[in-house]
């Protein structure tokens, strides 16, 4: 009989996840190899691809939907496009939490990316099976109950297993088949792995690039910063319309007739079922469990190395304030063991400035919010004692314990409304889902999305026109979907369901207008705009050049700039491999600046702003020392291997027959 296993725990994806963050730490380095890149993508897909599946709304991973692509053949389902769209979203909400949007999708090309990602895994699988890379299922099966979020005592924890498969609902063998795809990919990767040298200049020019450092001047404008006094006249106005008509085309627009349901509007026609409320609370058990909290007071001294007088060395100014902070320490230990005030005490001596005073309350906190040795110490402590002086990074502490709440699981009872609320929330979201679905079957057969909606007791509305470019709507408010199936869709076409957590739609375009050229009277303003901020471009660059040729004459730049009412600013050293301060990582400006001499000019004009710069220091860097000429020939041995690989990637990649049906992006 096949061993089958379907599980992977929250805190196993946890720590995955974490491996995934640091990845994305070493692409930021490295932004422009594709073979970070394609690692990335193989871990994303491979620990995330399968998670993500809430409570109420997962689906057999198999299952399809149309096909997205094809690479040599082989399909990539819809379905499976959307499961990993979606889990790289909530990856990347949860990384910048409130500061994401739905622009940066389209920012980080995320569609795009998941859609790359998807396609280079199926060429590397296709790959490891032309060279017969195979994984049994005895490798997948060890693989798996070594997991170490799977030990329980250094044993595979069958419960573990079995609870997964409850709440992820997958079908037995979907997790083992994404784990065998990761050793399938580790073999292939192994097998194409090179040998790479570092050479002696090599590490040389690039110790230079991380050591050699320089100092800039530098002058900063915008490429409208300067006001052209050129006056508009009717006919220039004229001259520039008719040179620009396109700039000022209306897109073409639509109107659509849409179906609006929200779940929270069948939220009080659902009464869960006690089966229902059970079988929930036991999916959901981790969620209801509490931490063990404390409430305590602690007096924290710190004596920091620059309060030691005298010549000394920072090492022993450290260990001087250190044995005067455990002296100080053990004289308010002795007070407090006599009868002092702790409150007082606290007020008084304590360098915690927050809860000194406050008598050094720290209120009540959960385990796992302080520091080890401060919580060590608090279990051992009852109610009302105090702790000796306890070292930890911050400096020595005096804990009062003040009670304690000892860890617990919430009974059933108590959490039973929760419960309740979120089972409504999660079987008003599937009646939606039921309803949605046959309200578009019925407007599918004769276009009539009116009485399709009726059969329901629900309603039509129609929008305004709108464009790609300009489509705010109040009552959609920020629903990339609806407009993005609005624009695939043909007049009097039906649009599929889009469904979402909250609310669901069902479109049909019934209304066009082709994109035109307005008359100059009706976008007079906007034309007028255009052309004043074309004028002042032209004025900008004009002084630009003229700058530059007053630099090449007089060398003192705060002198010529102050004439045109601009301000020097300087940077701090820099090498080539850091992002220059005050300007950014512009390639030809650090370029230009590490080829230049002491006391030269530079200029750069980088998309909308313009740059004149000045040499002003240098700091060479010398030779490495053996652990930098290790540490360096690592990482350009890391680089050679991973560029070869990119080549390879390449190369498969171009010898693919890779098709895209964009209409389902």
């Amino acid at each position: 009989m096949r061993f089958s296993l379907a599980f992977y725990s929250i805190e196993g994806f946890i720590n995955e996840h974490n491996q995934v963050v640091l990845m994305l730490s070493i692409i930021r380095e490295h932004a422009d190899s594709w073979m970070i890149k394609a690692i990335l993508w193989l871990i994303i897909f491979a620990f995330v691809g399968t998670i993500f599946y809430s409570w109420g709304m997962g689906g057999s991973a198999s299952s399809g939907g149309g096909v997205i692509a094809t690479v040599n053949g082989q399909k990539i389902l819809q379905a499976e496009y959307e499961r990993n769209f979606n889990n790289l979203v909530n990856f990347y909400r949860q990384q910048f939490r409130s500061q994401f949007s739905n622009d940066m999708i389209k920012k980080l090309d995320l569609k795009n990316q998941t859609l790359q990602g998807l396609i280079q895994k199926k060429i590397l699988l296709i790959e490891a099976n032309k060279q017969n890379i195979r994984v049994s299922d005895e490798e997948v099966i060890s693989y798996i109950k070594k997991l170490p979020s799977f030990q329980d005592d250094k044993k595979f924890s069958e419960p573990a297993y079995r609870n997964y498969i409850k709440i992820q609902r997958l079908t037995p063998g979907e997790f083992e088949e994404s784990q065998r795809e990761i050793l399938l990919l580790e073999k292939l990767e192994k097998l194409f792995r090179t040998h790479s040298k570092a050479t002696k200049s090599e590490i040389l020019k690039e110790f230079s690039n991380q050591e050699d450092k320089v100092k800039l001047e530098y002058v900063r404008f915008t490429s409208d910063h300067f006001t052209s006094e050129t006056k508009i006249t009717d006919q220039t106005l004229q001259d520039f319309f008719q040179a620009n008509k396109t700039q000022f085309q209306i897109p073409p627009q639509i109107r659509v007739k849409y179906v609006k349901i929200e779940s929270k509007d069948y939220e009080s026609q659902v009464e869960p079922r006690d089966e229902d409320i059970k079988d929930y609370y036991q999916t959901k058990i981790a969620d209801f469990q509490v931490k063990k909290k404390y409430k305590a007071s602690h007096i924290l001294i710190n004596l920091k190395p620059s309060e030691i007088e005298g010549d000394l060395s920072e090492e022993e100014k450290r260990k001087q304030a250190d044995k005067k902070a455990e002296l100080k320490s053990n004289e308010l230990l002795e007070k407090l063991n006599k009868g002092a005030d702790f409150g007082e005490i606290a007020k008084k001596h304590s360098d915690d400035s927050a809860s000194g005073i406050n008598g050094g309350d720290l209120g009540e906190f959960p385990k796992g919010t302080m520091v080890s040795a401060f919580e060590k110490a608090l279990d051992n402590l009852k109610p009302g004692e105090i702790s000796k002086p306890i070292l930890s990074p911050f400096g020595y502490h005096i804990i009062k314990l003040e009670s304690v709440e000892e860890k617990r699981l919430k009974p059933l009872d108590e959490v039973k409304n929760e419960i309740i609320e979120s089972l409504k929330e999660i079987k008003a979201r599937q009646r939606v889902k039921r309803i949605i679905k046959r309200i578009h079957m019925a407007a599918q057969q004769d276009g009539n999305l009116d009485k399709a909606a009726d059969g329901h007791q629900l309603k039509t509305t129609e929008t305004t026109f709108f464009s790609k470019k300009n489509h705010n709507i109040p009552e959609i408010g920020d629903q990339p979907e609806f407009f993005k199936t609005a624009f695939i869709l043909g007049k009097n076409q039906v649009g599929e369901p889009i469904i979402t957590p909250e609310v669901s739609y069902i479109l049909k375009v019934i209304e066009e207008k082709p994109k035109y050229i307005p008359e100059l009277r009706k976008v007079q303003e906007k034309v007028k705009d255009a052309l004043i901020e074309s004028n002042n471009k032209t004025a900008t660059l004009k002084k630009f050049e003229e700058l530059k040729e007053s630099l090449k004459k007089n060398k003192d730049l705060e002198k010529i700039v102050k004439s045109y009412g601009l301000s020097i600013s300087n940077t701090p050293f820099f090498s080539k491999s850091e992002s220059i301060p005050g300007i950014g990582n512009i390639e030809q400006i650090k370029e230009n600046s590490f080829a230049m001499k002491t006391g030269e000019f530079g200029s750069a004009q980088v998309r909308e702003r313009f740059y004149l710069y000045k040499l002003v220091d240098i700091e060479k860097s010398g030779a490495p020392d053996s652990e930098q000429t290790e540490q360096i020939a690592n990482k350009i041995k890391t680089e050679k291997k991973r560029q070869a690989f990119q080549e390879w990637i390449d190369n498969l990649k171009a010898g693919a027959e890779i098709l895209v049906d964009k209409t389902l992006l």
